[in-house]
């Protein structure tokens, strides 16, 4: 991964852009790395988006809520 001082950042904009169209880019701070810049592909392959839901009880699909209550009773049976 390529390195780039948060300093000269203005000056080398271009090249950091660059560099980041192909893989993530560290920036850094006083020589630590503080941020990485990637482009939106690399991102979303990277944090894919979360199919997962939430509901409350009272509105859960009937098969969720069935598969909770067994789980419970069968852990109050332990």
């Amino acid at each position: 991964m390529r390195s780039f001082p948060s300093t000269d950042l203005k000056q080398t904009l271009g090249d950091v852009l660059d560099a980041a169209s192909f893989e993530p880019v560290t920036i850094t701070k006083h020589k630590k790395p503080r941020f990485v810049l990637m482009s939106i592909r690399d991102y979303e392959q990277r944090f894919k988006k979360d199919e997962r839901q939430v509901f409350a009880v009272e509105e859960m699909p009937a098969e969720h809520l069935a598969m909770l209550e067994s789980a419970l009773s069968d852990e109050t049976q332990k």
